[in-house]
């Protein structure tokens, strides 16, 4: 299955670079098994080439690139490209493509197989589905809030994951307001659970939220 997210950012980018002058097309997405192609109407913009277009930037719609940071669709003018990159080399995928056809761009995006996400279901909270019709007790009710409050916790990690893939556990932390061995052991049970991974190594890697 192809990552939503990823699909929209590479949307995102072919929007704010494509050329509005040529009609009759538009922005195609094509899913391939084994691959993800963008077709966008225009060539590379300005001094922009295959070769240089990960750390050359060039709007050609600059307006359109305000607005996708003014509501936070980027962080960063020309982070989009390098973004690709950095991702699936943390994968260990291929690099993507460029190719120009006449008036269209073609931009080609390898999919990254992830052999280890086999059972990537969402397990079920044994411990919790146990408890259900055991009387109330001191003790139960200590287990509960204690569930509850790790639930909110992890909840969290996701929200902060979802807003930056590349943040640190001590930022969590900090975040949270707990220490890092909580964060630690909440995002092991968020991996148990299939729910969050890592890709890459600790340092220059990234978090991936899975389902």
């Amino acid at each position: 299955m192809y990552n939503a997210y990823k699909i929209a950012v590479g949307l995102h980018i072919a929007q704010c670079h494509r050329a509005y002058n040529i009609k009759g097309t538009e922005i195609q997405i094509k899913m391939f098994d084994d691959r993800l192609v963008y077709e966008s109407p225009g060539k590379l913009p300005g001094m922009v080439k295959p070769e240089n277009i990960r750390h050359t930037h060039f709007s050609r719609n600059p307006k359109i690139a305000a607005f996708l940071k003014a509501y936070n669709y980027v962080k960063e003018f020309g982070e989009g490209v390098d973004r690709i990159y950095r991702e699936l080399e943390a994968n260990g995928a291929n690099a993507p493509s460029f190719n120009n056809n006449d008036f269209i761009l073609r931009i080609t995006v390898p999919k990254v197989t992830e052999n280890e996400l086999k059972t990537g279901k969402r397990t079920e909270n044994r411990t919790e589905k146990l408890l259900e019709n055991v009387p109330e007790t001191p003790q139960k009710t200590s287990q509960k809030t204690s569930q509850k409050t790790s639930q909110k916790t992890s909840q969290i990690i996701i929200d902060l994951i979802k807003e930056d893939p590349y943040i640190t556990t001590a930022k969590m932390a900090e975040i949270i307001g707990v220490d890092r061995r909580n964060i630690t052991r909440n995002i092991k049970k968020l991996h148990d659970q299939g729910v969050v991974r890592r890709v890459g190594p600790d340092k220059g890697g990234f978090w991936e939220i899975i389902v």
